[in-house]
């Protein structure tokens, strides 16, 4: 059974590599890693998704489109199964920019919106300690871009 677990979760590291250098999309969700009894050596996240008062929840749809409200600051880009804020306006969806990820063809908030998935190189400014932010926060310059206070 572990070996099959062990092949499992290779298998789908392999397809999230592929996936995300092909469309960017978040083909795997964090929590398959980054819980109890997740892979090896993987830090397990399990607290932070269980309070969602001191963390973005995560899996819930962004309001776009015929749902959007004056609270939310609408995305600019699209690519394959994502939606993104394009800061730079190079029409690519950028380590540093918020992406949101299509369930169904509706655009959700995941881990990997605001978090790059095992960091950036180089690590954007204004970000402190290894929370693999996609921009700083002074300010709350991550929250403010989406949410429209």
């Amino acid at each position: 059974m572990q070996r099959l677990r062990n092949f499992l979760l290779v298998l789908g590291t392999t397809m999230l590599v592929a996936i995300s250098t092909r469309g960017h999309a978040q083909a795997v969700d964090c929590r398959s890693c980054h819980a109890p009894n997740g892979a090896a050596g993987a830090t397990d996240f399990s607290h932070i998704y269980a309070s969602p008062t001191t963390h973005h929840s995560v899996g819930r749809n962004y309001p776009a489109g015929l749902n959007a409200t004056p609270n939310f600051n609408q995305p600019n880009g699209q690519s394959a199964g994502l939606t993104f804020f394009d800061r730079n306006g190079n029409g690519q969806p950028d380590d540093d920019e918020i992406q949101l990820f299509s369930e169904g063809g509706t655009a959700t908030v995941e881990c990997a919106s605001c978090h790059a998935p095992h960091g950036t190189e180089p690590a954007p400014a204004n970000t402190t300690g290894n929370l693999h932010l996609r921009g700083g926060n002074k300010g709350s310059a991550l929250c403010i871009t989406c949410h429209s206070y």
